[in-house]
């Protein structure tokens, strides 16, 4: 159990790869549409990352929808432990479209998943100020991030904003219930 007075430790917590990515909708072709649904999914059969790549050579795509594509690809490769693929995938989505908060948080999520909170902080940092749909995936994500680094205060505070963000997330609820805080 960690404490706020850091008394206690527990073993580090990894966010589950299925409960930590955040998919681009996109209404580019069907191929992308697939791709997007694969993401969401965590979806990491072969099939799938085939048919995000098929959209990505084939279909007409606005720089804004292969972004998105690029993104949702590399969340199937992450999922495959594919975490070069998945990283090259987030950077080219970036520089297609550095504003796409998604990228950045999959980067950081990808970091996180390493178990390389330090370098996860500022990339998740980058896709909080960019306002994601899913703004208590994203804090909380930054929680996991400070706890790796064992600032466990800003770690808690995180991750109580994001089960106060979305209350019926029990995500957050469980890695709260490995701390206690402790009156002085």
């Amino acid at each position: 159990m960690k404490s706020l007075t850091f008394a206690a430790g527990a073993a580090a917590m990894i966010v589950p790869v299925t409960s930590a990515n955040s998919a681009v909708f996109t209404y580019g072709g069907p191929l992308s549409r697939l791709c997007y649904e694969a993401a969401a999914s965590q979806d990491d059969r072969t099939s799938e990352l085939e048919g995000c790549t098929r959209s990505l050579d084939e279909e007409p795509l606005t720089s804004v929808e292969r972004a998105a594509t690029l993104v949702n690809r590399g969340i199937i490769e992450m999922a495959r432990n594919e975490n070069s693929a998945a990283d090259a995938d987030f950077d080219a989505a970036l520089v297609l479209n550095s504003k796409l908060p998604d990228a950045w948080l999959n980067k950081g999520f990808l970091r996180i998943r390493q178990g390389d909170g330090r370098s996860a902080l500022p990339l998740l940092q980058q896709g909080i100020d960019r306002k994601p749909d899913r703004q208590a995936l994203a804090i909380f994500a930054r929680g996991v991030a400070y706890e790796e680094m064992g600032q466990y205060r800003s770690a808690y505070a995180d991750l109580r904003l994001a089960h106060q963000l979305e209350p019926d997330w029990s995500l957050p609820s469980e890695y709260l219930s490995h701390y206690r805080v402790v009156s002085r």
